[in-house]
């Protein structure tokens, strides 16, 4: 028995649901099932009846769960307590997705360079790699201070402040016809192959493409992922393919033979946001969020689209 398989059981007791519970603790559904199946191992009964057609708790999950949620409750607030106390002592952990800290963290470095002894509201901070959805659950936990991601829902429990909203851009050789335009349509690039990364590491911002690409009509066989930008960049320079990315890659572009237009029947801009705990949006957390607010507010992704 462990916390993570009480976590678990506890999220399925409220939802009813196991991949509604999955998602509300940001795994994977069969990770929800082996933590309860465990937990009913060690307890030597069994906790909820699932069924094609519904969950539901047995007696005993009903008086387990009713008997183990408040100390786990108190046990969480417990540890949010005294990492908040703890925030001005710690260096404050910033976790950032591979391309948002290219883009970003330089100038968090010039914003931040080290906490002066007598400055509380300006402690010193650390990166850590990580994708979205890991991000998300790692603010949850209290493990991460602030997360640097792309567009996310709304969470409960988590404040989530939009930097800045940038345009989806298509990634063009020079030389191909519609670099000529200002801007370029989805539906113009029906007949092309279109290159993109994996958005499956933000299912949001993924689910947002792959409407747009439906809506205009583009065939899935046209469609290849590539693994990182800079790969995205030697094919579109090499091949003639048509590259789809967030706009403020221009801004980190290394490749004079590839150049960006705006993709004008989106459906939405890219957000690029700062999320932390709500109750923790507060000194030193506050200030970060603000200085990061300023730095992507100064990007200047129009400069590269003309």
């Amino acid at each position: 028995m462990n916390l993570r398989q009480m976590e678990c059981f506890l999220a399925v007791a409220d939802e009813l649901h196991f991949r509604r519970a999955a998602d509300r603790l940001h795994l994977a559904p069969p990770s929800v099932s082996e933590a309860v199946a465990g937990l009913e191992r060690s307890l030597g009964s069994r906790l909820v009846e699932r069924t094609s057609r519904r969950v539901r708790l047995t007696p005993f999950g009903a008086e387990f769960a009713a008997a183990i949620r408040p100390p786990i409750e108190a046990l969480h607030q417990a540890h949010r307590a005294a990492r908040l106390r703890s925030a001005r002592h710690r260096d404050l952990v910033v976790a950032h997705t591979p391309e948002l800290g290219q883009l970003i963290l330089p100038g968090l470095v010039d914003a931040w360079p080290g906490a002066a002894a007598d400055d509380e509201a300006r402690g010193r901070w650390r990166p850590v790699p990580m994708h979205t959805p890991g991000q998300l659950a790692a603010v949850a936990d209290g493990e991460v201070d602030v997360g640097l991601c792309w567009s996310v829902p709304e969470q409960p429990g988590i404040a989530s402040t939009v930097l800045g909203s940038f345009p989806l851009v298509a990634v063009l050789q020079a030389a191909d016809p519609l670099a000529s335009r200002h801007e370029v349509a989805l539906t113009d690039l029906r007949t092309r192959q279109i290159l993109i990364t994996p958005r499956a590491d933000n299912p949001y911002l993924e689910s947002q493409l792959q409407a747009d690409i439906i809506r205009a009509g583009i065939p899935r066989t046209h469609i290849e992922e590539v693994g990182r930008y800079d790969e995205l960049a030697v094919h579109v320079a090499t091949r003639g393919h048509v590259g789809v990315h967030p706009g403020p890659i221009a801004l980190t572009n290394s490749l004079p033979a590839v150049v960006f237009r705006r993709i004008a029947d989106a459906s939405d801009g890219v957000r690029i946001c700062a999320i932390s705990r709500a109750e923790a949006r507060t000194g030193s957390i506050a200030a970060l969020v603000a200085s990061l607010r300023s730095i992507v507010g100064s990007l200047d992704v129009d400069a590269k689209l003309t």
